[in-house]
């Protein structure tokens, strides 16, 4: 259950409610509010002992599906001291203190905590993607390092991996064209994994999508992610969660009619809790979540753009939105659009759709509550009470309370990405 109180939108300025305050002016004049109150970036070093680590504050920090993951805690520490990377081979290892050799020693020795030396700031390119391990947390710290690389690449990749963390960094790809190019995402969560945390990262063109919450094929094990208090930024397809099955075939058991299926054969066995994030001028999928998911969507921030193609046309613009049997509850979230052209915070794919008249695509659920829009933007129901039925996670997901919009606004601004890795939230919002 969430906390009481969640926002409202007659929590809004009065001047946003009568349309003299735009959108825009809005989010920007929250933003402007933020840089005034920044946090200072306090580091978190992990508490070790015979080398490795007992004890972190970022394991406090995760609530909603993935609660209790421990990443590397028991685990050896590892620490990054160079900033170049080199595929590796059996005749070529990777150098030592690279983060490529710090990955592969998490590999050997069953998980890791794997930090970066303290004056190492910078970019690493990386020639190849990463597969991390179980019980692994890879530790950015206060964000000082960005992991780059060819449009084409995924740089992080989970596969049936279970209790890993990703916290402090940034993601970034090398020019692309988002129509031409193919493109990996940047963090991609695939098949029987389970209890992943993703913390206060920044991502900025990362290519197809910034995180990818995917399994190729239906599996009868629960798999379980929060996302929380990153900032995303300039993106077109943000996150996509769910089981691809009827991506794959829409003639699949289940799949022209997934509702009437989710208490058995599409049972959500995918639970993702998307919490306290920043999307700042983003274009999609904020998550689209699709069959055998269900997503706890809460007290996140939207500033909604589209992506300009080469070919001259704009991207599609939504929030949030569900297909295939996917299910969304999404309480307390701030939805901004500040162009004319109406658009959806959160809704079922074909009011989604409906605008352009494309897609075929079966909806999902949609239960919403206290979420504020600001400009030309709603939110939309679709069998709300199927949606509410459905459980999200075993350990609730604290929200702010008693804080107007443009408090909240400006509070998520400070908070996401790894500037705000040493806050404590729900109570660094109460503060601002």
């Amino acid at each position: 259950m969430l906390c009481a109180a969640l926002l409202g939108a007659s929590m809004l300025p009065a001047a946003a409610l009568d349309g003299s305050l735009s959108a825009r002016r809005f989010f920007d004049e929250a933003k402007a509010a933020a840089e005034q109150s920044a946090l200072p970036c306090t580091q978190i070093a992990p508490t070790l002992s015979d080398g490795r680590v007992s004890a972190s504050p970022l394991t406090g920090q995760i609530e909603g599906a993935a609660a209790g993951t421990t990443g590397g805690l028991g685990k050896r520490l590892l620490t990054v001291m160079r900033l170049d990377d080199a595929k590796s081979s059996a005749s070529r290892p990777s150098p030592e203190g690279t983060l490529r050799w710090a990955v592969e020693a998490a590999h050997r020795s069953g998980g890791g905590w794997i930090v970066f030396a303290p004056d190492l700031t910078g970019e690493i390119r990386l020639e190849a993607g990463l597969h991390l391990p179980s019980d692994t947390t890879l530790d950015g710290g206060c964000g000082g390092i960005t992991l780059s690389g060819a449009p084409r690449l995924t740089q992080l990749t989970l596969t049936d991996v279970r209790n890993v963390i990703i916290s402090g960094l940034a993601f970034t790809k090398d020019p692309y064209d988002d129509k031409a190019d193919k493109t990996g995402d940047a963090i991609g969560l695939t098949d029987q994994f389970d209890r992943v945390a993703i913390l206060h990262n920044a991502f900025h063109r990362c290519g197809d999508g910034c995180i990818d919450i995917v399994r190729k094929n239906r599996f009868d094990t629960e798999s379980r992610a929060t996302v929380a208090f990153n900032h995303f930024a300039e993106h077109n397809k943000v996150m996509l969660i769910g089981t691809l099955t009827c991506y794959k075939d829409g003639q699949a058991e289940g799949c022209q009619e997934p509702l009437r299926h989710l208490g058995d054969l599409l049972a959500p066995r995918v639970a993702v809790t998307v919490q306290a994030n920043v999307f700042e001028g983003t274009s999609q999928r904020h998550p689209k979540v699709v069959s055998n998911a269900a997503v706890k969507l809460v007290n996140n921030l939207f500033l909604l753009s589209p992506t300009a193609y080469s070919s001259g046309v704009d991207s599609a613009v939504y929030g949030a939105a569900t297909g295939t049997g996917g299910v969304l509850q999404a309480a307390g979230n701030i939805f901004v659009n500040p162009d004319h052209a109406g658009r959806i915070g959160a809704g079922p794919i074909s009011v989604v759709r409906a605008a352009s008249g494309g897609g075929r695509e079966a909806d999902g659920a949609v239960a919403a509550e206290d979420n504020v829009t600001v400009g030309n933007i709603s939110v939309v129901e679709k069998d709300a009470d199927i949606a509410r039925r459905i459980p999200m996670a075993s350990v609730a997901v604290r929200a702010v309370s008693g804080a107007n919009a443009s408090k909240l606004a400006t509070c998520l601004l400070r908070l996401a990405g790894p500037k705000g890795i040493g806050a404590t939230w729900p109570e660094v919002c109460r503060r601002s």
